[in-house]
């Protein structure tokens, strides 16, 4: 894969941008009936209150802030080279009637953002599953419920100014 690079301003938000796409991709590609997908944003409080009601009604997919990865380091802006998404799968085991189950939902959703090419603006750019510990086992935030951490990494290329 060639060098690719994100550049961040302040007039949009390329982890947000990059976020909502992640949402939008697995709502089309898994449908409303298998699981609710919603983006929590760390600086939105509606979206914290609306990840954690998820979790109470069977299957859930909550896609985690974007974390730069690594940097440019000699030129300004900053200038992403590589972006982390954590993407979590929750089953709350006293509600789920979906007939599916957490380790079903999470290779769907692997399967839907592994080497998924991102839209444009980042035309050229891939999702893809970590290299390292693709998936983690975190401690649920609920005693009813169990989850999975499914991590990708974006490497790619494109212009800030085309987000204007």
């Amino acid at each position: 894969m060639g060098s690719k690079t994100f550049r961040s301003f302040a007039m949009t938000s390329i982890l947000e941008n990059l976020q909502t796409a992640i949402v939008r991709q697995l709502r089309e590609q898994m449908g409303a009936a298998s699981a609710t997908v919603v983006a929590r944003r760390a600086a939105d409080l509606d979206s914290q209150v609306e990840a954690a009601v998820q979790g109470a009604l069977g299957l859930s997919v909550i896609v985690l802030d974007p974390c730069p990865q690594r940097v440019e380091p000699s030129v300004r802006g900053p200038v992403f080279l590589e972006i982390g998404v954590t993407v979590r799968v929750l089953e709350n085991l006293l509600v789920n009637e979906t007939g599916g189950g957490l380790l079903a939902l999470a290779e769907r959703v692997s399967q839907a953002l592994h080497l998924w090419p991102l839209p444009s603006p980042w035309a050229g750019c891939v999702l893809r599953l970590a290299d390292h510990k693709p998936w983690t086992n975190p401690i649920s935030p609920m005693r009813e419920a169990v989850a999975l951490e499914l991590h990708f990494l974006a490497a790619g290329s494109f212009a800030a100014e085309e987000l204007r």
